[in-house]
């Protein structure tokens, strides 16, 4: 935990495998104003983690069983930015630094 998003090509690189049981992400802090690509990895994953959803951003995507899905956005206001399942149930969030 703690570590920060790589800059590739002027792009965050940031992965989060998502587990029947929830979400490890590969970093915990993405810059502001820079767009990031959020590789979505699953691998046999069921239930409700299934459902992702970034809502300051309008963001859902329910995501195979296996495989990976890419969501793009770019943060525009330091502070926490939180996802979720469509539930509720499983969380995360990055912390998004200037």
């Amino acid at each position: 935990g703690g570590s920060a998003a790589l800059v590739t090509g002027g792009v965050q690189e940031v992965s989060i495998t998502v587990r029947g049981n929830g979400y490890t992400a590969s970093v915990t802090t993405i810059k502001r104003g820079i767009p990031v690509r959020l590789k979505l990895i699953t691998d046999n994953t069921n239930g409700c983690a299934r459902a992702f959803t970034i809502p300051e951003f309008s963001i859902s995507k329910v995501l195979p069983v296996t495989g990976t899905e890419i969501i793009e956005f770019t943060p525009a206001k330091a502070g926490r930015l939180a996802y979720s399942c469509s539930m509720g149930m499983y969380t995360g969030a990055f912390t998004v630094e200037d």
